[in-house]
């Protein structure tokens, strides 16, 4: 069952980040609902699994952008990585761990993302409205998108 909810999964988060980005931006502002999906699959599943989502998801970012193409798939595979290891020494189920967490890591992928580009591909792909407003934006959005997940895995047995 598990193999057919979990890409079901994987689209529909892929989906909806899409339609949100569309449809509910303001100020051209959204949360990055594909990073707080890739953080709460690191949290809830084990180190494969969760980098291999993580991966996945910045691959569909990647599809999505017009920067270095990979460059998400790779800072969002070393969150992956991050949070397996930070999860060991701190509750990352606790709404308040993962606002911190959302924060630093938001503002980490951000500058990882910025450097790739500037040396790679000589392009600035983020400017300062996103820098600023977006990791609070994604602080919020984990811990809702992280219920949703932790449901559908204890109803269903996905992640």
């Amino acid at each position: 069952m598990s193999l057919i909810l979990e890409p079901l999964l994987y689209l529909a988060s892929g989906g909806f980040y899409w339609w949100w980005t569309q449809n509910l931006t303001v100020f051209g502002l959204a949360p990055n609902l594909l990073f707080a999906a890739a953080l709460s699959a690191a949290i809830l599943a084990g180190p494969v699994k969760g980098i291999a989502w993580c991966f996945m998801l910045g691959l569909y970012a990647d599809m999505l952008g017009s920067g270095v193409f990979g460059g998400w798939a790779l800072v969002y595979s070393l969150m992956g990585y991050v949070v397996y290891v930070i999860k060991r020494h701190f509750d990352m189920a606790s709404p308040f761990s993962q606002l911190v967490a959302a924060l630093a890591l938001s503002w980490g992928c951000l500058l990882f993302y910025q450097g790739l580009s500037l040396v790679f591909a000589s392009i600035n792909p983020a400017g300062l409205k996103i820098f600023l407003v977006e990791p609070f934006l994604n602080a919020l959005a984990v811990p809702v998108v992280f219920q949703v997940f932790y449901w559908l895995k204890r109803r269903s047995g996905i992640l």
